[in-house]
């Protein structure tokens, strides 16, 4: 019964969404370049609404969908897309404290047939997919810099790491080296230690197989009001070897979202179930 219910799953999320695909307008502004998710351009762009469930593939699992829908809009300049996202979250979580987790969203892309793409769970082995990881903590650092174990445990009382060394009479301020040994993630060139931008660009070929790709193309920015997050992630269109997008041709994407506050990470997410359908238009 479980292999039946697997094989019904893979094959129901092989096909596409819905009939009639979204339409992409071309606009003038420069998308390669985002610093608001408000801008008035969007005011006069089609929404197409999606229907998300929890996750059901892998554990941890979801209890429940927590974000059941969101609404997304898109345009592009004839080089960028962007794709502005907008779902309900009562709470605001950049995290931050162990056992904290941040908001999030991700876009997902196929990298070799956008007509006939992967499974949507994160694609498969030799038909990867082209991931966009947009956090609210990610922006946070950003934008204000990361926090030091000090700034987030204020009464925290330890020794003194070398990282942290600054000059202060006989004693000398850190060296670049001395921060890159006592940051494990750098001294082991895990790209997640590096810099933070809001948005992380990925390469999937499964569950648990994302891989971070360094030659990032994108930007995004989130903003959240009154219980509701509203973020724009911009991509380029063309991005050989990872996912192009054609003017005039059928494109698809999937989206998952992530809210913090109620202790979804990882696997734990609520995400459309079958691809969406987009078409870019020449004007």
């Amino acid at each position: 019964m479980k292999k039946k219910m697997m094989i019904s799953m893979f094959i129901f999320c092989c096909g596409w969404a819905q009939a009639a695909e979204y339409s992409v307008k071309k606009i003038t502004a420069d998308l390669s370049k985002i610093s608001a998710s408000s801008a008035d351009y969007w005011q006069n762009v089609s929404e197409v609404k999606i229907n998300l469930l929890g996750q059901m593939m892998v554990k941890p699992k979801p209890k429940k969908a927590e974000t059941q829908s969101l609404i997304v809009q898109a345009v592009h300049d004839g080089k960028y897309i962007a794709f502005r996202m907008r779902w309900a979250d009562k709470e605001k979580s950049e995290a931050g404290k162990l056992g904290e987790f941040s908001d999030a969203v991700a876009l997902e892309f196929p990298v070799l047939d956008n007509e006939n793409p992967p499974p949507i769970f994160m694609g498969i082995k030799g038909n990867p997919v082209h991931l966009f990881h947009w956090r609210a903590q990610y922006q946070n650092d950003e934008e204000h810099g990361k926090k030091s174990i000090k700034d987030i445990y204020p009464n925290l009382n330890s020794d003194m790491y070398p990282n942290e060394f600054v000059d202060r009479g006989s004693l000398k301020a850190a060296t670049e080296e001395q921060r890159e040994i006592f940051s494990h993630g750098k001294a082991a060139g895990n790209p997640q230690s590096n810099v933070k931008k809001a948005v992380d660009e990925m390469i999937a070929e499964g569950f648990g197989s994302s891989v971070v790709i360094e030659d990032r193309d994108s930007v995004a920015h989130g903003d959240w009001k009154d219980g509701e997050w509203t973020v724009v992630v911009s991509r380029a269109l063309h991005r050989p070897k990872r996912s192009v997008i054609e003017v005039g041709k059928t494109s698809a994407f999937g989206v998952a979202v992530w809210q913090g506050g109620m202790d979804e990470v990882g696997s734990r997410k609520s995400m459309t179930m079958i691809w969406t359908t987009f078409k870019v238009e020449e004007k």
